[in-house]
């Protein structure tokens, strides 16, 4: 996400010529409201008839089943009378006499819902993010970014994810849940405004303390840091959050020592580079002085070769016995390791993707081609993506808790099917389908203090189900179409899931969404700041 900034800054001068030529235009559009996406079929309570669950904790089937919804959550599940099998029969529904809708299944198979466990909302998410992510059985995120000061015209700040989050449960808005809110990703105090609160900078404990307690009474569950901070910074923030029984979650500050961020119970760490740098023997002369550009190709190379197996292993075992998940986002380094792969730059998703980002994703990609190669004109980036896969398989192997996550919207990173990207990745690393599936399931679930609630199939869970024509279990790759969706126990149908794409798309498509989004940009003051640093 820290490249959508850094490409939206580069723009920077572009973005406000277009807008003094275009001002009038922009006013006028930005004035009406941007259409809702279609909302559930039914928010009738339901009775799944004869599917066949899928126990993501086990990986064992149970056909045959009939599983009732009532007030959002699982009621009972009881043996089915249908005798239909998979797929001999299409998926038929019927209101019975107590105005229940029952699901006619025929077999096919019931799994909780995906969630993302890394994404960042923006104000138009609604229009380009939620449909697809409901579109693909992602029915619950974890976003890592809000807002300084509340409302922000760009970012999805706590107070419209709980709002969002009201909605879907009362079936008046199309949605994933979001279960887990953040603050702004903090980055040391360049990023902060001059003439925002001054404890936004960090530049004491007393403004550590400030900044915590007024993310805690918005409702923020946990402190986003980001890779800037210095270690006085983080221990601040650290002490604050323990006072307060608040989290942190995010990068690992370039300077903060991996077992200091352990010891701090640092909730989570993202993306797949944490232990390609924290298993080179190399990385210790890099890390004796902040972090003030981007890895060069040569420096990458020197990394990869100077890699410490033993080292590795001690790391990744020191995280298994601490509290501190991974969420290694591998999307986010296929992008350098395909930037030059034309089918990669033209994949036909792109038609969900609003005009003025494909031009910064684009644009993004050519970047990280001319920084590929190495003098001997091999493209370093796929030996990374290659070894972040060896150390996820690693890291799992070893017993590190893994959180499947995307950055959406990242650079070629897609709403809703680019989780199912990313848990592909995990199946190429050596993971099974059952060990890639529970990354997005009971994972998320147990990491959120929910598991009593969410993640499995079981009575008085919420009903944040998917419906499959096959076993995902043999194929993770059939949880890309579902047959339906069930969120928050309200029915969303092929049909709708299809409704659902076409909107995004026609969102995507539309002028006043595409100046929307330069509008919002452009009005809100941590993008303005992000523009001048």
């Amino acid at each position: 996400m820290y490249r959508l900034f850094y490409l939206l800054k580069q723009t920077a001068f572009t973005l406000f010529a277009v807008l003094s030529l275009c001002s009038l235009v922009l006013v006028g559009c930005v004035s009406w409201p941007l259409p809702e996406a279609p909302g559930p079929a039914s928010i009738a309570p339901l009775l799944l008839d004869n599917v066949s669950i899928v126990d993501v904790e086990t990986g064992q089937i149970h056909p045959h089943q009939a599983v009732w919804i009532d007030k959002g959550r699982i009621s009972k599940i009881t043996a089915s009378d249908g005798m239909e099998t998979e797929n001999s029969a299409a998926v038929r529904t019927e209101f019975m006499a107590d105005g229940r809708l029952k699901v006619h299944a025929a077999g096919r198979f019931l799994m909780p819902g995906l969630t993302d466990m890394h994404t960042h909302s923006l104000q138009i998410s609604p229009q380009l993010h939620h449909p697809l992510w409901i579109a693909a059985g992602v029915t619950a995120v974890r976003d890592l970014s809000g807002c300084m000061l509340e409302p922000d015209s760009f970012q999805a700040c706590t107070a419209d994810r709980k709002r969002w989050q009201k909605q879907v449960i009362a079936g008046h808005r199309t949605s994933p849940n979001y279960w887990l809110h953040s603050s702004y990703q903090l980055n040391g105090g360049p990023e902060v405004p001059a003439d925002y609160p001054a404890f936004f900078k960090l530049q004491s404990a007393v403004d550590a303390k400030a900044l915590v307690e007024y993310y805690q009474a918005q409702g923020t569950d946990f402190i986003k840091v980001y890779e800037q901070l210095s270690v006085q910074q983080y221990q601040w923030l650290v002490a604050a959050a323990k006072d307060t029984g608040m989290a942190l979650a995010g990068h690992q500050p370039w300077l903060v020592p991996f077992q200091h961020m352990l010891d701090a119970n640092q909730g989570s760490v993202e993306h797949g580079r944490v232990f390609i740098f924290e298993c080179a023997d190399a990385i210790k002369a890099y890390k004796q002085q902040p972090l003030t550009q981007s890895f060069q190709p040569e420096q990458w190379r020197e990394l990869l070769q100077s890699q410490n197996p033993e080292l590795c292993q001690q790391l990744m075992q020191q995280m298994a016995l601490s509290n501190t998940w991974w969420s290694p986002t591998l999307l986010t380094l296929q992008l350098g390791a395909k930037a030059g792969d034309t089918e990669f730059r033209q994949d036909s998703r792109l038609k969900f993707v609003p005009y003025l980002l494909q031009l910064l994703w684009q644009g993004d990609a050519d970047g990280m081609l001319e920084k590929a190669h190495d003098n001997k004109g091999l493209n370093v980036h796929k030996d990374l993506l290659s070894l972040a896969q060896q150390q996820l398989k690693q890291a799992q192997q070893a017993g590190v808790k893994i959180l499947a996550g995307t950055d959406t919207p990242d650079s070629f990173v897609f709403a809703g099917s680019g989780l199912h990207d990313e848990l592909a990745l995990y199946q190429q690393a050596g993971l099974t389908p059952l060990e890639a599936i529970q990354t997005a399931t009971i994972n998320p679930a147990i990491f959120a203090g929910m598991a009593a609630q969410t993640g499995s199939i079981a009575v008085g869970k919420t009903a944040d189900l998917i419906l499959l024509n096959h076993n995902p279990l043999l194929n993770l790759a059939s949880m890309r179409q579902p047959e339906a969706v069930v969120l928050a126990g309200h029915w969303y149908p092929k049909v709708l899931l299809l409704q659902l794409e076409g909107f995004a798309e026609d969102q995507a498509n539309s002028i006043r969404l595409n100046l929307h989004l330069l509008w919002d940009a452009l009005m809100s003051a941590p993008m303005r700041q992000q523009f001048a640093d």
